[in-house]
């Protein structure tokens, strides 16, 4: 059984772009051990987190991240039981989407707008320049 969580949080002052690098240098390594997918999104002051794997894997690697003190205020907008992942492919990307940091900043001042958030990551992760359409058939005329 797996598991997806989508979460905002807000970001706690002063944290750089070379902490942000670091958080997703981490989680990669951390989630490749543990089987986990997803992508953060960051928007002016605030992070959007999905985060997918076996059911008690997400739970702990939950649990851990409530206890970060980069942001505070993680406020879990979907918890569900799936089949299926949406981020197979990734195990943490950095996501930096004019349209998912607007999203974000909604969710997180208390608007429903999860499933809208977690569609604009996964078309995001759609676009992915490896399996993109035009990069596919550049590639074949290339070949």
């Amino acid at each position: 059984m797996l598991r997806r969580i989508l979460y905002v949080s807000s970001i706690t002052e002063g944290v750089t772009d070379r902490e942000l690098t670091h958080i997703v240098a981490v989680a990669q390594i951390n989630n490749r051990r543990l089987d986990l997918t997803g992508a953060l999104a960051i928007g002016p002051g605030v992070f959007a987190q999905v985060l997918e794997g076996p059911v008690a894997d997400v739970e702990r690697t939950l649990a851990r991240i409530k206890q970060d003190d980069r942001h505070v205020g993680l406020r879990l907008l979907l918890d569900e039981p799936i089949a299926l992942r949406l981020f197979d492919r990734w195990r943490m990307q950095l996501l930096v989407d004019d349209r998912a940091a607007q999203l974000a900043i909604e969710a997180n001042e208390g608007g429903t707008v999860a499933r809208a958030l977690l569609e604009q990551m996964r078309l995001q992760y759609t676009e992915d320049p490896y399996l993109s359409p035009a990069a596919m058939r550049g590639m074949a005329l290339a070949s």
